[in-house]
């Protein structure tokens, strides 16, 4: 038998051709493998099947949050609360004395002599006057039958609302009573 030529192989393959197939095999594990890292850099992809589970494919980062801080606002008593009623309906009833009167006997605010407003309103409304009183100022609005969205949120009040300068200093809050609370006095 005669020996094969120096760099060949027996049974007659040249294993030149072997390196080209494993280089050109090693060529295509690189792009398939860089093509799957390009899709999962993207972030995780979501493929529902037909049962109906998600399937997460790709790198995923899980970050931990510290708990949100919880708010409990407790509300003053009533009693601890000054509300100013003013007048700001195009009538002249005692609009203010009345609900003075009521929010007085029942929840038991503490309310200042009763006033006009310095203009007349087409809607009540309840203004703060003191920060940090808008939870009382929305409780005073589900006493008196007003939406929460009676309440202007701009604390203090702005200064077109219609509260006499002299009230600014004194009240917490300031109930403006218009023709929709007019019947209910």
């Amino acid at each position: 038998m005669a020996r094969p030529a120096p760099g060949r192989r027996p049974g007659g393959s040249d294993g030149g051709v072997h390196w080209v197939k494993a280089l050109a095999l090693i060529l295509v594990l690189v792009v398939v493998g860089w093509v799957i890292l390009s899709k999962s850099s993207k972030g995780p992809t979501k493929a529902a099947t037909s049962t109906g589970s998600t399937h997460h494919s790709g790198p995923t980062t899980t970050t931990s949050l510290p708990p949100a801080p919880t708010t409990t606002t407790t509300l003053l008593p009533a009693k601890q609360v000054k509300v100013q009623v003013l007048n700001g309906a195009s009538v002249a009833l005692p609009l203010a004395t009345e609900w003075s009167h009521k929010l007085q006997t029942n929840p038991g605010y503490t309310t200042l002599t009763p006033n006009n407003a310095t203009a007349n309103v087409s809607t009540s409304a309840i203004y703060v006057i003191t920060p940090g009183y808008l939870p009382e100022a929305d409780q005073l609005a589900t006493a008196v039958g007003l939406p929460l969205t009676a309440v202007d949120q701009t604390i203090p009040a702005p200064a077109a609302a219609p509260i006499p300068a002299s009230v600014r200093a004194s009240a917490n809050l300031v109930l403006v009573v218009g023709p929709n609370l007019q019947a209910t006095a």
